[in-house]
């Protein structure tokens, strides 16, 4: 009987791409290094080679002024705030407080430049023996928060405008109760330094309108009702609401460390 020879398997024929036309290795240049140059690395440990150039800005000692309103930032985030504190922090939304900024810019008190020259004009009208009509007196906003508290016990305040950023808070933290208990449309807006401004100030805290002239009523209207919905009529979400106590993320990080180190306890446990 022949026994017959296993044919053998036939190798698979990879197929080799052919090299990229014109393609020219580029030759290694060698740097040439000079034998009397040595090598000195730099050690930038303490008291050795001069430091390289890089941010610092974590160890500056700042001015008292910066590290107390970072620490003041910091105490807000994680102590628990109270809700008559807590509700300076929810202002007027952008769209109203333009609104708001563009119709109290009517009622800005006149300058001392202006009035100067207004009272000039009428001094000379009564030399020359002319009679001087009395007008009528401009409404103006009016400012600080005596005179805005005297507005609201009397309701003449028609819009009480309070900065959200006073320092001490206390000066303004009665307002909006006293506002709410007189019926009296209150917002709080960003910026003592934006109300200042209005009124020819550094900053000021409160403003108040108590007039308005007929041509703004419309739109003054839409305005207070945009007002009492955000803030007077809001008065019992507001009252509820406490903020802060927002941890740190080495608090955080502690406490998750904890909470594994309890799971893997329990697994050992029930395992």
């Amino acid at each position: 009987m022949v026994v017959k020879k296993p044919r053998p398997k036939k190798k698979p024929v990879t197929k080799k791409v052919a090299p990229a036309p014109l393609a020219v290795k580029k030759p290694v240049v060698k740097k040439v290094v000079n034998q009397l140059f040595e090598k000195r690395p730099k050690n930038f440990g303490i008291g050795q080679n001069v430091q390289p150039k890089r941010d610092l800005s974590r160890f500056v000692r700042w001015p008292k002024y910066i590290r107390v309103q970072r620490q003041k930032a910091v105490l807000q985030k994680r102590l628990k705030v109270p809700p008559p504190i807590n509700q300076f922090t929810q202002t007027l939304d952008k769209t109203t407080a333009v609104k708001l900024f563009k119709m109290l810019e009517k009622y800005r008190p006149e300058s001392m430049l202006a009035k100067k020259q207004r009272l000039k004009k009428i001094a000379e009208a009564k030399v020359q023996g002319k009679e001087v009509e009395p007008k009528k007196k401009p409404s103006y906003v009016a400012a600080g928060t005596n005179t805005v508290t005297k507005l609201i016990e009397q309701k003449k305040a028609q819009l009480v405008v309070i900065a959200h950023d006073v320092d001490p808070l206390e000066l303004v933290l009665f307002l909006p109760a006293l506002c709410r208990k007189m019926g009296v449309p209150y917002c709080i807006v960003k910026g003592k330094a934006r109300l200042g401004r209005l009124v020819r100030r550094k900053t000021c805290t409160t403003l108040a309108l108590t007039t308005v002239e007929n041509n703004d009523k419309p739109n003054f209207g839409k305005l207070l009702e945009a007002v009492r919905t955000n803030f007077n009529e809001r008065h019992d979400e507001i009252r509820r609401h406490w903020g802060g106590g927002i941890l740190g993320s080495k608090s955080l990080a502690r406490i998750a460390k904890l909470e594994r180190a309890k799971a893997r306890e329990l697994a050992q446990k029930q395992g």
